[in-house]
Order: structure tokens, then sequence, then C-alpha cells
């Protein structure tokens, strides 16, 4: 498995972004205003993250107080950034093609006001999330392997 770069994350917040920018010219009178309850998941996804990147970065480092974890479980931390970070970018894209779409109509039209402020806290939580899942994917690399991946490549 290699390391998420910029194009990997670049990609999928195109994508899902003109395609979500595209679906909201057609349906956004329909949709009903979003909650601020909305970001608040992948906000604390990112906090777990953070955590846990902090736990295994001590683990893989050999820290003196840091309790040791079973490679296994390194692993699925590693993937599970890699997963993060990759959906989260997604996540922005579609944050940013509605901040693009409500926010002209934010200062007439209240629900839309209610949402660029929505959108605007979707985004900085999934731009957390996105350090956060990299940051917990590079946690799991151990620093003596030098700069290759773990299939032996250069990164």
């Amino acid at each position: 498995m290699r390391r998420t770069g910029p194009a990997d994350l670049v990609v999928p917040f195109f994508v899902i972004g003109v395609t979500v920018y595209a679906l909201l010219r057609f349906s956004y009178g329909s949709l009903p205003p979003l909650g601020y309850f909305v970001p608040v998941p992948l906000a604390a996804l990112a906090v777990a993250e953070l955590v846990a990147a902090r736990r295994v970065r001590g683990a893989v480092r050999h820290e003196p107080n840091a309790r040791p974890m079973a490679a296994i479980v390194i692993a699925r931390c590693v993937a599970l950034g890699k997963a993060s970070s990759l959906v989260a970018s997604a996540v922005a894209g579609a944050a940013v093609a509605l901040l693009i779409r409500v926010a002209p109509d934010a200062g007439t039209v209240k629900s839309a006001g209610n949402d660029t402020r929505v959108s605007a806290l979707l985004l900085a939580a999934s731009v957390l999330l996105v350090i956060a899942g990299l940051l917990l994917e590079r946690a799991g690399i151990d620093p003596s392997s030098g700069d290759r991946d773990q299939d032996g490549s250069p990164a």
C-alpha cells in the first residue's frame, strides 16, 4: 500500500464537488435546511484519529511511555487513516460545492444563510479529518525504514 499523496486527494475533491454542484443546481430548492449536527461526526472522528495517531506513533517509535500495539492494529489504523483522508477530501469537495451554491443568497434567504454556516463548518471538519487521517496513516510508518513504502518502493 502506498502513501496517500496530493493527487489522491484532489481527484475525489473535484469529482464529488462538481457532481454535488450539478445536483444542487437542480434540486437545492427542494432540500430541507441543514442542521448544525451535520459536521459533528466528522469532527469527532478527526479528534479520535488524532488521539490514535499519537498512540500509534508512540508504539511504532518505541517511546518509553507508549503501550505496545499489535502489528495488525497498527496496519488497521494506517488503513483507517488512508480511507478517512480520501472520504474527507470528497466531503470537502461537497462542502465547497454547497458553499458556492448558497453563499451568494446568504444575505437574502434565511435558509441559504444557515446552509452557508453549516457548509463552512462541514468544510472545516472535513479539512481537519483529512489532516488527522494523513497523520494517522503516517504514524504507522517505521522511522527506521527510511523514505520507502511498505512494499520497498520509494515514496
